[in-house]
């Protein structure tokens, strides 16, 4: 009960960040885009290809990517499929597998029972034209489980996404190897400070798109 209570504080502390405007940061993105994300197979794709549609598919396969790649490996093999350039699929599972041999306790803790969950705090589109997209993601991770306190990751992801057989697909996704901002609330002389730490989030706005699950 008391790691559960944790992970809730600490989710409760993202939307605090948002809702007091520590996101926003460099401008208004282009919002939300009704009808942009379809099912198919069960899998969300991106079929609107628009500034606005190129930023809802990265929200939705990067968040889900994140959440299923070790907690449910055939939803993530699905994702690839029906989301991924046909070029990088087979490397993006070869790398998979890779990852859930290394991760032997995040693994043991799904097969526990344990969960993760992937929420997109902020995204930024850096450039779009009709046939590319790539998109920089702040990306939180939580972890938890019987045997495991409450744990959580933030990083900032480079996607990068291509219009082809009218829907958007990856074209590649990395990780930032620099430290990331955590999320935080500083209050100096009573008003909450703008820490420079959250500089990179420049630009960035916060999805209506992108928690997995």
């Amino acid at each position: 009960m008391a790691a559960v209570a944790a992970l809730v504080a600490v989710l409760a502390l993202v939307v605090a960040l948002l809702a007091r405007g520590v996101l926003e940061l460099g401008g208004r993105g282009p919002g939300s885009a009704p009808g942009a994300i379809e099912l198919s197979g069960g899998v969300p794709v991106g079929v609107q290809d628009t500034r606005a549609g190129a930023l809802a598919a990265a929200d939705n396969y990067l968040a889900l990517a994140s959440q299923s790649i070790e907690q449910d490996p055939a939803v993530f093999a699905a994702l690839v499929a029906q989301a991924y350039v046909p070029a990088v699929r087979g490397r993006t599972l070869a790398q998979a597998r890779q990852l859930r041999a290394r991760d032997v306790r995040n693994m043991t803790n799904y097969q526990q029972g344990g969960h993760g969950i992937a929420v997109v705090a902020a995204r930024r589109l850096d450039s779009y034209t009709p046939q590319t997209a790539t998109v920089t993601t702040w990306l939180g991770g939580f972890v938890w489980g019987s045997h495991l306190s409450p744990r959580q990751t933030w990083n900032l992801v480079e996607t990068t996404v291509r219009w082809q057989t009218g829907r958007w697909l990856v074209l590649s996704s990395n990780t930032d190897l620099t430290p990331a901002p955590v999320p935080s609330v500083v209050y100096i002389n009573g008003s909450n400070d703008q820490s420079p730490a959250f500089s990179r989030l420049v630009g960035m706005t916060a999805p209506f798109y992108g928690t997995g699950g």
